[in-house]
């Protein structure tokens, strides 16, 4: 039997009963609502492959079901909801589909870890047989601490397929992160197809950003990595990403970075520059030497264009706009340029976004500040005066590209203070610095892809580091325990397994499984198969 102690992110009540324990049976239903049914057919494939029984989709709640039903009001605000076992059956009810989507990643949780079935497509088929399924007897009413709790995806020093982001969604979404930054542009490349407007008064030929911008990619030299992956987005690839996190209750927040980390728009489109002059593509991982300029109305002309169709495609209420790292941008030009930026973003309809730096200017209501790095006083200030959400994204508690230790094979070590494992990323609190509760937005873990090449190496580096910040941004911190925790972490380890994702299996952690692969840079950067690494 599986146990409630053992559930990431920790509910904030759970209280075991003595109605007995449920098994799931060959008979089992799951009975939803017809409002409820997406979120169903989703338990319903989990059940599928785990177990091999039909487990139909009905209206109607027998005995022995499965239910899923939505209801008026539950404390907690949208995602809260309430999940009760009994020997009877199971019943998860919310108010919204993403409640109902979070109480399914619980129960879940409460199934023992031979329902994951391998994304290698492996058949344990030892497990798929009646009486093997058995939960307990259970009460568990909850809802998260903050409203946003994400992951960031640098695209742009390497480039993901639109698969293996689905990927990344899968197995986010398990811990109720919800929330998924893509970083579609900097100085190596540009990731994302705009389309030439009928109204073009410079003549830019924006299919030039993919066209150039969408070759470039980090060429590092160390580890014996191959180049980044080159490539791009179409509009209609966008789209598809965001309709499908959608269903796993992921909310896709884009970013185009302004006005530095431009080179590869500067490349593709002369005009953007004073002399009129492309500059080179840059395979290196330099940051801070490139600008957008101030003075040139064709600047604006780019910026309004490019954020309006990227705020088109966009369904979420976030457009990042970055501002981080613009070191050659003069202070008044920054100033004037993101100031500028903020207001187009804003004129879309979407809530702006914006790394800490950009906290120096007047911002529009509604703005949001990702504190990553630096000063935090402005960040209190935009938020005490402005009343601006704030994003916690603190480069030595989140930053999931942070080496564990120097001897890692993949990530970097720029921040003070390492080492950077499970612990440093669970142990700290979000609110700081006289940045209470209600002023933040919630939590977020950017990955930087300097160093990495696919989706095993990008696990590796996030798990269980993300798992951490999972919790750290649902469950309430007076709740939370390292000790626990560690415990609760190392159960989750044959989950993790089962499921094909490599992650880093801390020394410090009592793990039930751990990945076949544990090193990930022993993979071929081209094929993503393990074996001779392709310099």
């Amino acid at each position: 039997m599986n146990t409630t102690d053992n559930l990431i992110p920790l509910p904030w009540h759970v209280a075991a009963t003595e109605s007995g324990a449920f098994t799931l049976a060959p008979t089992t239903r799951v009975a939803a609502s017809q409002a409820a049914v997406p979120v169903a057919e989703q338990l319903a494939a989990l059940l599928r492959r785990g177990t091999g029984f039909a487990v139909p989709i009905v209206e109607q709640v027998s005995a022995g079901d499965i239910a899923l039903d939505f209801v008026e009001t539950l404390d907690g605000g949208p995602e809260a909801y309430q999940l009760t076992v009994t020997s009877a059956g199971v019943r998860l009810i919310a108010t919204t589909a993403a409640g109902l989507f979070n109480a399914v990643q619980t129960l879940r949780q409460l199934f023992p870890p031979a329902i994951e079935s391998s994304r290698t497509g492996a058949d344990d088929s030892t497990n798929r047989i009646a009486g093997t399924w058995v939960i307990p007897a259970v009460e568990i009413k909850d809802a998260p601490r903050f409203a946003y709790r994400g992951l960031m995806l640098d695209v742009a020093r390497n480039f993901f397929t639109v698969e293996e982001v689905k990927e990344q969604i899968d197995v986010m979404a398990q811990f109720k992160l919800n929330a998924l930054h893509l970083h579609l542009t900097d100085d190596q490349a540009w990731r994302i197809e705009i389309h030439a407007p009928e109204n073009n008064p410079s003549g830019l030929d924006y299919g030039k950003l993919t066209e150039i911008g969408g070759q470039g990619a980090v060429n590092h030299p160390g580890v014996g990595l191959a180049p980044g992956l080159t490539g791009y987005y179409t509009q209609q690839d966008f789209t598809d990403i965001v309709a499908y996190a959608a269903t796993k209750n992921v909310l896709v927040v884009p970013e185009i970075d302004l006005p530095g980390h431009v080179n590869a728009a500067l490349a593709a489109i002369p005009q953007l520059n004073p002399d009129g002059q492309a500059k080179p593509m840059n395979t290196t991982g330099e940051v801070g030497y490139s600008t957008l300029d101030a003075g040139l109305p064709v600047t604006y002309e780019f910026v309004r264009e490019v954020l309006g169709q990227v705020a088109a495609i966009t369904p979420g209420p976030y457009l990042h706009i970055g501002g981080d790292e613009a070191l050659v941008t003069g202070h008044d030009n920054y100033v004037a340029m993101v100031q500028e930026f903020a207001r187009i973003a804003a004129e879309t309809g979407k809530r702006v976004v914006g790394w800490n730096e950009y906290a120096d200017v007047e911002l529009p209501d509604g703005a949001v500040v990702q504190y990553w790095h630096g000063d935090f006083a402005p960040v209190i200030q935009q938020a005490q005066d402005r009343g601006s959400k704030v994003i916690m994204s603190p480069a030595a508690n989140t930053y999931l590209d942070q080496k564990y230790e120097t001897t890692s094979p993949i990530g970097l070590e720029w921040v003070d203070g390492g080492p950077f494992t499970w612990s440093e990323y669970y142990d700290w609190n979000p609110a700081q610095g006289g940045l209470e509760d209600n002023r933040i937005l919630g939590v977020e873990g950017p990955l930087w892809t300097e160093t990495v090449r696919n989706n095993q190496q990008a696990y590796w580096l996030m798990y269980p580091r993300a798992i951490s910040l999972a919790e750290v941004a649902w469950s309430g911190q007076d709740a939370r325990d390292l000790g626990d925790f560690r415990r609760r972490l190392g159960a989750l380890g044959e989950r993790l397994a089962r499921q094909g994702v490599t992650f880093q299996a801390a020394p410090d952690v009592e793990w039930s499984a751990v990945p076949e692969f544990p090193f990930p840079a022993a993979m071929n950067a081209n094929t993503g198969e393990y074996g001779t690494i392709e310099a």
